[in-house]
C-alpha cells in the first residue's frame, strides 16, 4: 500500500494500516492473540495519527485551491482517502476469507469429508426415517393385484450416476367418488381404483442440477397402461400421454420441473401494478398452482378384460395368446366387445367353459379378418389380370410380328407361373409371395396399366426374376382369360386352407368409427386435489420466513426412451419416442380403454391413481457456503419445511408427525408458530 500510495502521490506513503506475521507460540500464549478493547482503541488512535500526519504532509507538498492548477491539496487528500479505504476492504475481505476457510477446514475435520449435495440428500432421507411418523416412503409402486405376481413397477428416479427413488409423504386417501377421466369429447371413463396422495418436499443447491424421470417396467407375459395427466376441479383427471406397456417393456419419461414464485415474491412484484394488471396477474397464479397437481393412472388390463368379457376371477391369467388376441383386436381393429364376450346360457358353467366360449368368439372374428384380406387380395389379382389382358388384346397393332406375341405370351406364363408359387424362388421372396400375393408381380401390372409396351413389362420381369426364368416353357399353352383367374382362385383358396389363424401375418386395417355412450353427471361429493397447492402456498407465506419454499409443476418431456424386445430369442432395444410416436401411442392406449370401458359404461375397477404435489425448498448457495458463509443449517430449515409438507398431506398437525418427544421439543423450541398449532386443517 506504502508504494502504490507513493506512485499516486509523490513524496506521500500511508501507515494507517498494521500487519501482523504469524509466529510460533506456545499454549500458555494462546490467549495473548485475541486483543483486548484497549488495544483495538490504540490502533484506531493510531490510525487517525496516521491519516492527520498525511494530510500535513499533502499540504506542504501540494498548492492550496487555486483556478489555475489542475491538482491542488484536495485532490490529493480524495486521492489518499481512496486508497485507504481500498485497503481496507481488501483487508476486511481477506480476513473474512481467511476465517471462513479456518471454519471450513475445522468442519470438515469434524466430519471426516467435504458435504456435498448429494451427501446431504442422504443424510435427510436418515434424518427424515428417524423423527417423523410415518416417515416419508420411496416413490417406487408394484403394480399387482392381491395375492398375485407383479405386472410391473411405476417409480420416479434422478438420473444421476446413482440412480434412487424419490422419497413422498404418502397417504390412502378412501371414500371417494369415481375418478372420470375424459377420453374425447363424448366418452368419459369412470375409474373406482385406489387413490394416493403424495408430498414431495424436493430441494436443489446451486451446484445441484438432478433430473427426474417417471419409469414403468413391466413382467414377461404381462401388460398394463399408464396415463398421466393433471388433476382437475371435481375429481377429474385431464389426460395428456397414455401408453401401453407390456412382455418387459420398459418406459423412461423425462419430468420437467417449474418453479413458480413464491407468495411473498408474487405480492412484492405486482404492488405497483394497476388494479386491472393485478386480477390479471393473480387469475393466472391461480391457474398455476391448480395445474401443478400431476396425476398417474395405472390400469390393469387382465382383470379388466374379465370383467369386460363376462368371464370369473383370474380366468386370463394363464391365457397368455388369448390376451394377446383380445389386446389386438380391441386396439388394431377396434372390434365391439360384445362379439367376444361370454355369450353362454348356462349360468352355472366352469370357468374352462366361459374361457372355452370367449376363444371360440375370437377366433371367429379372427377368422371373418381373415376372409375379408383374402377377398380384398382376389380383387386385386382379378384386376392385375384385366389390365394385362385388356392392354394384350384392346390393342393387337402393337404386336407386328409373331416373335412379339411369343415375348407377350412369355410374359403372361411367367405371370401364371409366379403366382402358382413356382419352385426355384429364393425363400425370402416365397414368403413375401405367399404372404402378400399380388405384390411381388405387382409391378408388371404396374407397367401395363401405365400403358408401357410389353417389351418394357416383360424387361422388367426378367430383370427382376431373371434366374427364375430360365427354363419357363414357352409352348405351355396359356389363356389369359378365365384359365389364369381360374388358377388364381384355386391358388388362394389353397392358401386359405393352408393357413391358420394363429400363422398368419395379419395387416390392421383401418380403424372403424366408433359409437361412444357419454358418461352421466353424479350427485356424489368430490374431491378438489388442486386446492392443496393453494392451502400449502398460504401455509408457506405465514411459516417460512425465508421465502425458499416453491410450489413446482411438474410436466412430462416431449421425447421418450423405450426398452422394448420383439421376442423372447430377441435383444431389448432402444428407441427414442418423439411427440409424433408418443400421440399414436396415446391414440392406441385410449382405443383400447374405450373397448375397456365399453364406452364408458362400465367402471375400471383395477387401477390406481397417484395424486403428485410438489415443492422446492431452494438454497442460493452450496452446502458448506450456506454453513459456513451464510450461517445457516440447511438440516433445520428443512425440518421446517418438511414438516409445513407433512402435516398438509398428512391432515393432520405437526407436532404429531413427530415420532420422539426429545425431537418434538427441540422443534417447538425451533419453530414455535408451526408446531403450537392447535390443528391442521383437513385436506
Amino acid at each position: 500500500s506504502d508504494k502504490s500510495m507513493e506512485e499516486k502521490t509523490p513524496g506521500v506513503t500511508s501507515r494507517s494500516l498494521l500487519s501482523f506475521e504469524a509466529s510460533e507460540v506456545d499454549d500458555e500464549s494462546v490467549s495473548r492473540r485475541v486483543l483486548s478493547i484497549t488495544d483495538l482503541t490504540r490502533l484506531l488512535n493510531e490510525q487517525v495519527r496516521t491519516l492527520e500526519e498525511t494530510q500535513e504532509s499533502l499540504q506542504n507538498s501540494y498548492p492550496g485551491r487555486q483556478p489555475a492548477k489542475l491538482i491542488s491539496v484536495a485532490e490529493a487528500s480524495i486521492c489518499v482517502l481512496c486508497c485507504h479505504s481500498m485497503d481496507v476492504c481488501a483487508a476486511y475481505f481477506s480476513s473474512l476469507q481467511y476465517i471462513e476457510e479456518m471454519l471450513e477446514n475445522q468442519l470438515v475435520a469434524a466430519i471426516g469429508k467435504r458435504v456435498t449435495s448429494d451427501d446431504f440428500g442422504q443424510f435427510i432421507k436418515y434424518h427424515n426415517a428417524n423423527i417423523l411418523d410415518p416417515a416419508p416412503r420411496p416413490f417406487c409402486h408394484a403394480i399387482r393385484r392381491p395375492e398375485h405376481y407383479p405386472e410391473g413397477i411405476l417409480s420416479i428416479e434422478n438420473s444421476d450416476e446413482k440412480i434412487e427413488p424419490i422419497e413422498t409423504h404418502v397417504r390412502e386417501v378412501q371414500g371417494l367418488p369415481a375418478l372420470r377421466v375424459p377420453l374425447n369429447a363424448a366418452t368419459t371413463i369412470e375409474l373406482t381404483g385406489s387413490t394416493y396422495l403424495h408430498g414431495w418436499l424436493n430441494h436443489r443447491f446451486r451446484d445441484a442440477s438432478t433430473a427426474f424421470q417417471l419409469i414403468g417396467r413391466a413382467r414377461q407375459f404381462s401388460s398394463f397402461m399408464l396415463v398421466v395427466g393433471t388433476m382437475g376441479g371435481g375429481n377429474r383427471m385431464q389426460p395428456k400421454d397414455a401408453i401401453i406397456l407390456q412382455n418387459k417393456d420398459e418406459i423412461k419419461i423425462p419430468l420437467l420441473l417449474n418453479e413458480i414464485p413464491t407468495a411473498k415474491e408474487f405480492k412484492d412484484a405486482i404492488e405497483s401494478l394497476s388494479p386491472e394488471q393485478q386480477r390479471f396477474a393473480k387469475a393466472y397464479r391461480s391457474m398455476q398452482l391448480e395445474g401443478s397437481v400431476l396425476g398417474i393412472v395405472v390400469i390393469q388390463i387382465k382383470p379388466q378384460l374379465e370383467n369386460l368379457l363376462g368371464l370369473p376371477h383370474d380366468a386370463l391369467t394363464k391365457e397368455i395368446q388369448l390376451t394377446q388376441d383380445l389386446m389386438e383386436l380391441f386396439v388394431e381393429y377396434q372390434v365391439p366387445s360384445d362379439l367376444l364376450s361370454y355369450d353362454g346360457e348356462n349360468s352355472e358353467a366352469t370357468t374352462k367353459e366361459k374361457v372355452e366360449n370367449v376363444k371360440g368368439n375370437v377366433q371367429s372374428v379372427l377368422n371373418a379378418i381373415k376372409d375379408s384380406k383374402t377377398k380384398q387380395l382376389e380383387s386385386q389379382v382379378i384386376a392385375t389380370d384385366m389390365a394385362i389382358e385388356k392392354r394384350i388384346h384392346d390393342k393387337p397393332k402393337n404386336f407386328k410380328a409373331a416373335d412379339e406375341m411369343a415375348r407377350a405370351l412369355e410374359m403372361a406364363s411367367a405371370l401364371d407361373w409366379l403366382r402358382d408359387g413356382s419352385a426355384g424362388l429364393p425363400a425370402d421372396e416365397d414368403d413375401d409371395l405367399k404372404s402378400v400375393g399380388i405384390a411381388s408381380f405387382s409391378p408388371i401390372s404396374a407397367e401395363v396399366s401405365q400403358g408401357k409396351g410389353v417389351d418394357d413389362a416383360l424387361n422388367f420381369l426378367k430383370s427382376t426374376h431373371a434366374e427364375n426364368l430360365v427354363n419357363i416353357d414357352n409352348d405351355r399353352p396359356v389363356q389369359l382369360g378365365s384359365c389364369m383367374m381360374e388358377k388364381t382362385s384355386a391358388k388362394q383358396s389353397k392358401l386359405r386352407d393352408d393357413a391358420s389363424p394363429e400363422k398368419s401375418e395379419e395387416t390392421p386395417v383401418p380403424p372403424k368409427g366408433k359409437a361412444a355412450v357419454p358418461f352421466g353427471s353424479t350427485s356424489e361429493d368430490t374431491v378438489d386435489f388442486t386446492a392443496i397447492p393453494k392451502f400449502l402456498d398460504k401455509a408457506i407465506e405465514k411459516y417460512d420466513k425465508d421465502s425458499a419454499l416453491r410450489s413446482t409443476t411438474i410436466k412430462t418431456s416431449d421425447r421418450w426412451s423405450r426398452c422394448h424386445q420383439e421376442s423372447l430369442l430377441s435383444k431389448p432395444e432402444t428407441t427414442v419416442l418423439n411427440s409424433n410416436d408418443i400421440k399414436s401411442e396415446k391414440d392406441k392406449a385410449f382405443d383400447l380403454l374405450d373397448a375397456l370401458s365399453r364406452s364408458g359404461s362400465l367402471p375400471i375397477a383395477y387401477s390406481d391413481l397417484h395424486v403428485i404435489v410438489c415443492v422446492t425448498h431452494c438454497f442460493e448457495k452450496m452446502v458448506m457456503e450456506t454453513v459456513i458463509e451464510d450461517n445457516i443449517n440447511p438440516i433445520e430449515k428443512l425440518e421446517m419445511s418438511t414438516l409445513l409438507v407433512a402435516s398438509t398431506i398428512h391432515g393432520v398437525p405437526a407436532q404429531n408427525l413427530v415420532a420422539d418427544s426429545n425431537d418434538r421439543a427441540r422443534l417447538v423450541s425451533s419453530f414455535p408458530a408451526l408446531l403450537e398449532a392447535a390443528q391442521s386443517p383437513a385436506t
